[in-house]
């Protein structure tokens, strides 16, 4: 069984373009956390979808902290 079998994804941040959010993922695998990018908009037919970054929640808390210290500039 998966240590995460269990364990429910939520939406960590919303991101404007996929550069950013890939930032964010290293960083957060740096720290062992796993995540998920999601993009609802794969084939470039809605300008305003955000690309999802997904983690399980139980390390929503840690998370947010890492990406709080991220800048805004690299989003």
């Amino acid at each position: 069984m998966n240590k995460h079998d269990h364990d429910k994804t939520v939406v960590l941040d919303i991101f404007d373009d996929l550069g950013a959010a890939t930032t964010a993922q290293a960083k957060l695998k740096e720290q062992q956390i796993d995540s998920f990018i999601h993009d609802d908009n794969v084939l470039g037919m809605d300008p305003v979808a955000g690309i999802e970054l997904r983690i399980f929640s139980k390390d929503l808390q840690k998370a947010k902290e890492l990406i709080s210290t991220l800048s805004r500039d690299q989003r």
